[in-house]
């Protein structure tokens, strides 16, 4: 399989990248940071990096499957006035996927298979004070999944929302992690199965 994985120069992309890579499937790696997708090829051929900022590049091509997961946390309130952090994540978290989706869909919908994965979050069911802002956007693009899954309902393509609790990514680097947080290969994990199963609808994933 052809697989593109957005944000894979770290966290729970780049364990995603490397999970697919593992099991013998082509990784088209995407993220903005080139030295870091640099790393990740060099750690196995089958890995593609392919620099792009999906706030403002256009990605294309044909694939089995598409695995949503670029996005952002900035902590902070909706009401802060030292920065509109609602605003600075909507053009990523949201906007970015809406028209990558716009461009990859239509040729897995030509060809009636494929499966698009979109990387959410359990802040959509109880987001904290600090969080509502990064809650917001991942509640739009939760929005948009139940859209895709109706536009897609009969296709032949399907698709599945991950989301993960609180995870050990870079976005905690300014805040102190939770005693009891997932693995960025946890979830990388369940993404593996939702693909090897055809497993679609709303996964949920929280550590133990």
């Amino acid at each position: 399989m052809h697989i593109l994985v957005t944000g894979a120069s770290r966290g729970i992309g780049r364990a995603c990248a490397r999970r697919f890579a593992r099991e013998g499937h082509r990784v088209a790696a995407v993220a903005r940071t080139a030295e870091q997708l640099r790393d990740l090829a060099a750690e196995a051929p089958l890995i593609e990096p392919w620099v792009a900022d999906l706030r403002s590049d256009t990605v294309t091509g044909h694939f089995d499957v598409v695995v949503l997961n670029a996005g952002q946390y900035t902590p902070g309130r909706l009401i802060d006035v030292a920065s509109d952090v609602f605003a600075d994540m909507w053009e990523l978290n949201v906007l970015a996927n809406h028209r990558l989706a716009r461009r990859l869909l239509p040729p897995m919908i030509e060809r009636k298979r494929g499966h698009l994965v979109v990387i959410g979050s359990t802040a959509t069911d109880a987001a904290m004070p600090h969080m509502t802002a990064y809650a917001a956007t991942k509640k739009a693009l939760r929005g948009l999944w139940e859209g895709w899954a109706q536009d897609l309902e009969g296709t032949g393509v399907r698709t599945t929302l991950v989301a993960p609790g609180a995870t050990l990514t870079d976005s905690w680097k300014h805040e102190t992690p939770p005693a009891r947080i997932l693995a960025p290969e946890a979830v990388a994990d369940l993404v593996y199965r939702v693909i090897a199963e055809g497993l679609t609808g709303r996964r949920v994933i929280r550590a133990d």
